[in-house]
């Protein structure tokens, strides 16, 4: 067990990467939620220095290198206590008085030992405009792409690569002999054969043998 005076929790290597990989989280959670938002990442290899990435930090002052908070420390006290990974929302304030509204994560390792934090501080004291700007659609700027939602993976299947054929078996560009291809093709630049037992259900989709299948994708490559 970690002695308590001591501020590194020795982490691996693995750990080390773990905690790498959630710099792509930090990332995404910032560009959706924009500067009202600050999104940082804490390593507990060294809490005195626990920040190792970060975004907005301008909101409460902190950078890559400052230390764990003391509600940062209390928090990951009850959390290793009660056992559990998630916070809940609190609220806190800056030192410039914005309210925000916060909540942190413990991120574990595969041996479910903490290694590292995630916390989300929302300022809601920010202008209503700012607001407005982050969850407003410019017409003139942005394009909505379509996203199929599907229940399961055969809803995904069925729609996706009916949607696929349809747009082939459309484009007179495209000979009758290369249109099976070509919805070969469409899907596997799109993924669809990453997915387990893909090439079975398209191939019942499509109503050919998988084995046309796996000769389209054989060329492929």
């Amino acid at each position: 067990m970690q002695d308590k005076n001591d501020s590194t929790y020795n982490l691996s290597e693995a750990d080390l990467m773990i905690l790498e990989s959630y710099k792509a989280i930090v990332d995404s959670l910032g560009s959706i939620l924009g500067d009202t938002c600050e999104v940082v990442l804490h390593s507990l290899n060294d809490l005195n220095s626990s920040v190792i990435y970060l975004h907005n930090g301008g909101k409460t002052g902190r950078k890559i290198g400052s230390p764990m908070t003391d509600k940062g420390l209390k928090l990951l006290e009850e959390c290793e206590k009660k056992g559990v990974s998630t916070t809940g929302c609190y609220f806190t304030q800056n030192a410039n008085g914005h309210v925000m509204k916060s909540s942190s994560s413990i991120i574990r390792n595969f041996d479910k030992k903490p290694i590292g934090m995630l916390c989300i501080n929302f300022d809601i004291s920010a202008p209503i405009s700012d607001f407005v700007s982050i969850f407003a659609y410019q017409k003139d700027k942005q394009i909505i792409e379509t996203e199929h939602f599907a229940s399961d993976i055969d809803d995904l299947l069925q729609t996706t690569v009916n949607k696929v054929k349809d747009e082939i078996m459309r484009d007179e560009n495209i000979s009758s002999r290369q249109k099976t291809k070509e919805i070969i093709k469409q899907l596997n630049n799109q993924g669809f054969f990453k997915l387990r037992n893909a090439v079975p259900q398209i191939a019942k989709i499509l109503e050919i043998s998988r084995d046309v299948i796996y000769l389209h994708l054989r060329n492929q490559k």
